[in-house]
């Protein structure tokens, strides 16, 4: 057996968190059968074409997929930098080979553990009967695709990252744009489109395991023509799977060319400072936010938080200003939609609303977490954390200084997407109220995700493990309750999936918005407290543990 297989998935099966995110798994995939389970056991002839507990055994499993994988994939090759044992790899007897090989199979071998752990319940599925065969094959043939895709996909980020929370957030951001961004375009404007445009949009939706694995069990739903619409546009399956396949061979060719010779002195030290005299005059002219000059002193008010946003690389002027001007152009994009056809289309409207308010929590679920994840834990892996014991400081006071520099890049993907809200009030001036309304929701969960972080890197001395549970906490409370949502009045009664569901700021923003449910629109207030005593509540285990490490070390 590969020995770097074998070490990475011994230490990975010997995590506490992979056997949380496994139960998590089955857990999940457990209440997704039990709601999808056809009332007496016995299918109704009308539901035979459209069989719900495959759809969600199936898309349940890429959801988690899509949550898990690149919190472990992303690490595997950062994480080796990291602990310092990356050129050990090349310094032992492996080959080139065999390092890549390794890497490739433990990143891969996580994924297909967990679809093999979601076996089970196809068992159910068949002793159940009435299950199409061939759906069900092709099914599981978009799941294995899927997981490798990812996985690689993650692994090749890692490879070329220096920082194991740059990794994670890039991951994450790239997977889910793969998985659910590439959705947005076809869903708002696809229906009304034709010819080459029509086929751009379509396939554009390609690179999605979502929208393939919807293809082959509801091609019609919603009126998104994931199925096709006769010889012009083919399903999308059909084209995910070559597509799938290709990105997954470039990233192992990418990992072939990256990791086939030892790793060179520029990789293993990040590029210094450049001198302020060396620095040209277009930069000292040009730049509004120069991250390459030489920074004034502390000061004396708050020296850990000066300290904090200086060093902190995901709240740095480079790493935030790119994070801003991305999220710019997507709500400018918002804002050209809305303008263009909001007027004479109000449905088209409200589809930009929805998916305007989904892009904001989405941005928030995935920056804010990372921006205080690696606060304490990675004074605690540099060993930098008895100086700060040692320091003249208060718990408080570093408490607050580790917080507080995180709020305004926290609150940095709201500013950029203002153009976008600017734009739909523009076009229907009673969004007011529901723009005011969600203010307070956004806000909240922009602190929750923070919260989270912060509390997640005082109980780790590991960065990795910090965010990625950063991450599983807030995926937690941002998507799990979307299950109550979407089985209201189904499975579950209006007023029963409202509470259930309210805690979630997504599902919250998307009630508020005139496509929203009344019910939960209803539990507004109730939604902030929650909120609100949950950021208390991981405030104050911060808090209290960060005073157990300092009076501890």
């Amino acid at each position: 057996m590969n020995p770097v297989l074998l070490k990475d998935l011994l230490g990975m099966l010997r995590l506490p968190r992979v056997a949380a995110i496994q139960i998590a798994f089955v857990a999940v995939l457990a209440f997704l059968v039990l709601m999808s389970w056809p009332q007496g056991g016995v299918l109704a002839v009308a539901a035979q074409g459209r069989d719900d507990m495959l759809l969600g055994i199936v898309v349940g499993q890429l959801v988690l997929l899509t949550l898990f994988v690149p919190g472990i994939a992303a690490t595997a090759i950062v994480g080796e930098r990291d602990a310092n044992t990356f050129e050990m790899l090349y310094a032992s007897r492996l080959s080139a080979g065999q390092i890549v090989m390794g890497k490739v199979l433990s990143a891969i071998s996580f994924p297909l553990l967990l679809i093999i752990t979601g076996l089970p319940f196809i068992a159910l599925l068949v002793w159940r009967g009435d299950v199409n065969a061939e759906k069900l094959v092709w099914s599981y043939a978009i799941l294995v695709v899927s997981a490798i895709f990812l996985a690689m996909v993650s692994l090749g980020i890692s490879a070329y990252s220096r920082q194991t929370s740059s990794a994670l957030v890039v991951s994450y951001v790239v997977v889910l744009v793969l998985c659910g961004g590439v959705l947005v375009p076809a869903s708002l404007i696809l229906r009304d489109s034709t010819g080459l445009f029509a086929m751009l949009l379509h396939y554009a939706r390609a690179l999605s395991p979502v929208a393939a694995a919807l293809s082959i069990l509801r091609p019609d739903a919603g009126n998104a023509q994931f199925g096709g619409r006769g010889d012009e546009l083919y399903p999308i399956w059909q084209a995910f799977l070559p597509l799938a396949l290709l990105v997954t061979g470039a990233c192992f060719a990418i990992l072939v060319v990256k990791l086939r010779k030892p790793p060179a002195e520029s990789d293993r030290m990040p590029g210094g400072a450049i001198a302020v005299e060396n620095r040209s005059i277009g930069r000292k002219v040009m730049f509004l936010i120069d991250d390459k000059k030489q920074r004034k002193p502390l000061g004396s008010l708050n020296p850990v938080a000066a300290k904090e946003r200086r060093t902190n690389a995901l709240r740095s002027g480079r790493y935030m200003i790119r994070t801003f001007y991305a999220s710019l152009v997507l709500s400018l994009g918002l804002a050209v939609m809305s303008l263009y056809g909001g007027v004479e289309q109000k449905d088209l409207l409200a589809h930009v609303a929805a998916v305007l308010v989904s892009l904001q929590l989405g941005l928030i679920a995935l920056i804010d977490p990372s921006l205080t994840s690696p606060a304490i834990s990675t004074e605690v892996e540099s060993g930098t954390f008895e100086s700060l014991r040692l320091a003249p400081l208060g718990g408080g006071k570093i408490f607050w200084g580790k917080l507080i520099p995180s709020l305004p890049a926290a609150f940095l993907p709201v500013l950029a997407l203002l153009p976008a809200y600017g734009a739909v009030y523009f076009v229907d001036p009673g969004y007011q109220q529901r723009f005011i309304f969600l203010l307070p929701v956004v806000a909240l969960a922009a602190l929750l995700c923070c919260s989270a972080g912060i509390m997640a890197s005082s109980m780790f001395s590991n960065t990795a493990r910090a965010t990625v549970t950063a991450y599983l906490i807030v995926a937690g409370l941002f998507i799990l309750p979307l299950l109550p949502y979407f089985a209201a009045g189904t499975q579950l009664g209006e007023n029963v999936a409202a509470w259930g569901s309210m805690a979630s700021p997504l599902v919250m923003a998307l009630s508020l918005m005139p496509t929203g449910s009344q019910a939960v629109q209803a539990l507004w207030r109730e939604h902030l407290i929650v909120v609100g005593s949950l950021c208390i509540l991981m405030l104050i285990i911060a808090r209290v543990r960060l005073a157990v490490l300092l009076k501890q070390g």
